[in-house]
């Protein structure tokens, strides 16, 4: 606990006070002698002590403006720590048949993408964002946070126009570095959403491997593929990394020995299913932090000292003024 105007608290030094000095009303009486003992009477009057002692604590701690701190909490849930990584080139301005839009059009790829992100995000409670959108170089969006309202700003923030090429490699890298060195506490996954790929040279190849490896990260691929495009499962007719980089890159995440799956999306709906399925693989159990906001005190204090007032006012109405014999 933690006071706004903590000088008030010098107040407390003079608690003694009211449980040395009476503060009933004297009532004469002929020969204290003749009165009996009353050990009832002796414990209301040290009660009526604690109650106003507890009453002056209170509006001290009122006067003082009184608050819990703003705190972590370490909780125990489902979900992961999930680095959304969004491909943000120029075909991803295309629909799914492969015609190219204007950036805001709902009908786009990346249109669709934010849109089933963001809902994605809002069903999954207690996981925790990073964001990294790419094209020709990596864009550090977002680091890992509990914080949704900032992670759904972020993808609504990336409606801006695609552009470039698919440069996936140091996008990918990026969104390793997320992990890189930090304790292993729940499921960690790198969701690549994306409409292509390009070569990746053998030296990051071997290097991204490591990395995958190293963090334990799992890799979920959402390829938006348009109906024209090759298959990731069939193998193309006259195999070339130049000409088919999706087939070449496909095999080599298969190839990275951590948990991967792709899932090839050539319409909204497929991208939903997608999505929904990402969702279900992955609700482990998972050690997250919450922020608890500073919580002000003033009115509880304020409340129990009037609760303390009318308990005063009741015991001052019963008081006896006057012997009766």
């Amino acid at each position: 606990m933690s006071f706004q105007h903590p000088l008030f608290l010098v107040l407390v030094l003079l608690l003694p006070i009211f449980w040395f000095k009476r503060g009933q009303t004297l009532v004469p009486y002929s020969s204290l002698s003749r009165l009996p003992d009353d050990t009832l009477s002796s414990v209301i009057d040290y009660g009526v002590k604690l109650v106003v002692i507890a009453l002056a604590t209170s509006l001290i701690l009122t006067s003082a403006s009184p608050y819990l701190k703003e705190q972590w909490v370490e909780r125990e849930g489902t979900g992961a720590h999930i680095v959304l990584l969004l491909d943000r080139s120029s075909s991803m301005n295309e629909n799914f048949t492969g015609r190219r839009l204007g950036a805001k059009s709902s009908e786009s790829k990346s249109a669709m993408a934010r849109k089933l992100l963001h809902e994605f995000v809002q069903r999954r409670e207690h996981d925790l964002f990073a964001m990294v959108s790419f094209a020709g170089a990596p864009i550090y969006v977002l680091p890992l946070t509990e914080d949704h309202e900032a992670v759904l700003s972020a993808i609504d923030a990336s409606g801006s126009r695609g552009h470039g090429i698919t440069n996936m490699a140091p996008g990918l890298a990026m969104g390793l570095d997320f992990f890189t060195g930090k304790p292993f506490t729940g499921s960690r996954i790198i969701l690549l959403v994306s409409d292509g790929a390009a070569r990746i040279d053998e030296e990051t190849r071997e290097k991204i491997r490591q990395w995958f490896q190293e963090t334990r990260v799992s890799l979920y691929w959402i390829y938006l593929r348009n109906p024209t495009s090759a298959r990731l499962s069939e193998k193309p007719d006259n195999p070339n990394e130049s000409t088919t980089p999706e087939y070449f890159l496909n095999q080599y995440f298969n190839s990275l020995e951590v948990p991967y799956r792709a899932f090839e999306a050539e319409n909204p709906d497929a991208m939903e299913r997608a999505i929904q399925e990402v969702e279900k693989l992955e609700n482990q159990p998972l050690l997250y932090r919450e922020k608890v906001p500073r919580r002000d005190l003033t009115d509880f204090f304020l409340g129990l000292s009037a609760v303390l007032s009318l308990l005063l006012a009741l015991i001052k109405r019963y008081e006896v003024t006057v012997w009766t014999v």
